[in-house]
């Protein structure tokens, strides 16, 4: 990884996640092929584990305007345009980005990409990333969940 506002926090995942009270099944956006499952959903705090199936942009430039968002790579590379400098990060590597921080993620490369995402507090965000997969208007969502995500 090199240089900008990207940060590693640590290598490795440390204490594992508390399971979700119920079993949720893999949820998969059919526009980008990105696949999420939810393995804790609470107000507070939601960690996903996440596969980018295909290379590209999954999304705009945004923010969060109250949330952290930190990236864990497990596996493959992922690239970073955090608060405009561009980065890549491997496996083993923490990428945190702060709330109200403009940011883009992406695979840049041909193969698979594994991540754990966790969203710190969590707000209505697994909400809003159900109904995106499952369809909903862009627009409409961006307007009712302004406090999780604007675009930059």
């Amino acid at each position: 990884m090199s240089g900008g506002p990207i940060r590693v926090v640590a290598s490795g995942s440390g204490a594992a996640p508390e399971p979700c009270d119920s079993v949720v099944p893999m949820i998969e956006n059919p526009r980008t092929g990105e696949r999420i499952e939810f393995e804790v959903r609470t107000p507070e705090l939601l960690v996903m584990r996440s596969t980018w199936t295909r290379p590209g942009r999954r999304a705009a430039t945004h923010v969060h305007p109250a949330m952290e968002e930190r990236y864990e790579i497990l596996e493959g590379r992922a690239a970073f345009c955090i608060g405009g400098a561009e980065n890549t990060a491997t496996v083993g590597e923490v990428v945190v980005v702060p709330p109200g921080t403009p940011h883009l993620a992406w695979n840049p490369t041909a193969t698979t990409v594994r991540l754990r995402i966790t969203m710190r507090p969590a707000l209505r965000w697994a909400d809003f990333v159900e109904r995106l997969f499952a369809g909903g208007d862009p627009t409409g969502l961006l307007r009712e969940f302004s406090r999780e995500i604007r675009l930059a």
